[in-house]
């Protein structure tokens, strides 16, 4: 049996999220964020500590236990600490670390619910820039057979054509994108359910995180439907048909 993982919701995008140190530059703005689109930045307005506030409100309290911030920031280098509230004066660390590099930022720690938090970056010598943050809950789900799965190759961005002379031309739009194709078989009536929820908040529109069967962290969208099938009581299958999103 493998085991897959899933990050398909965000807080920032049913909080209020604010800067509670440092100021947005107004050609990048905060929203850039929570927008789900790693090709646009958010940039603070100097270099100087920057610290993302986000509230929950009175509310519904969601769960988080991973931080994502998509490679290409420029990051490298920093402090960086997630910290936690409940009243907005106590906070507490949920996770910190130094950032080596401006590759994709993957922060996983215990399960908490709390209705602050506030992601600190250290001073750097520049406007800090990043194109997402992501608060998320870890959706673990298991695909039935381990093997066989796929296809797993890459999906080249590539325009071909053939000239009426028979010359082929090859026309590279961008990078190519990875794909992963899981047919799962035997998911229980309670896979069904959150496999239907993250199907519901995928919303044919709102790329999110999947853990592939390597362990790689892969941000993308669903090319196809499910095709939910209830094969015998309590006893479903679905296809899981993934396609990275690239900037």
């Amino acid at each position: 049996m493998s085991i897959l993982l899933s990050c398909y919701t965000n807080i920032l995008e049913t909080s209020t999220v604010t800067l509670s140190q440092g100021s947005a530059d107004a050609n990048y703005p905060l929203y850039r964020l929570y927008d789900r689109d790693i090709g646009r930045m958010f940039q603070s307005a100097a270099p100087s500590v920057l610290e993302v506030k986000i509230d929950q409100g009175a509310g519904v309290i969601n769960p988080v236990d991973t931080v994502f911030v998509p490679a290409g920031h420029n990051l490298g280098g920093t402090l960086m600490a997630l910290n936690y509230s409940d009243d907005d004066v106590n906070y507490f660390t949920g996770s910190s670390w130094t950032q080596p590099d401006n590759n994709l930022i993957v922060q996983s720690f215990g399960s908490m619910a709390h209705r602050y938090w506030r992601l600190n970056i250290s001073a750097m010598p520049m406007p800090s820039q990043l194109a997402e943050l992501f608060l998320s809950s870890t959706y673990i789900w298991e695909r039935m057979p381990v093997r066989p799965g796929g296809p797993f190759e890459d999906v080249f961005n590539v325009q071909a054509e053939t000239s009426g002379y028979g010359r082929d031309r090859f026309l590279v739009h961008g990078p190519s994108k990875r794909q992963r194709v899981y047919r799962v078989q035997n998911a229980s009536a309670q896979q069904y359910a959150s496999i239907k929820a993250l199907w519901g908040a995928w919303a044919g529109a709102k790329p999110f995180w999947l853990c592939d069967q390597d362990g790689n962290w892969i941000y993308g969208k669903l090319r196809k439907p499910l095709n939910l099938k209830e094969d015998g009581y309590s006893r479903y299958s679905f296809d899981f048909d993934f396609e990275e999103v690239v900037p």
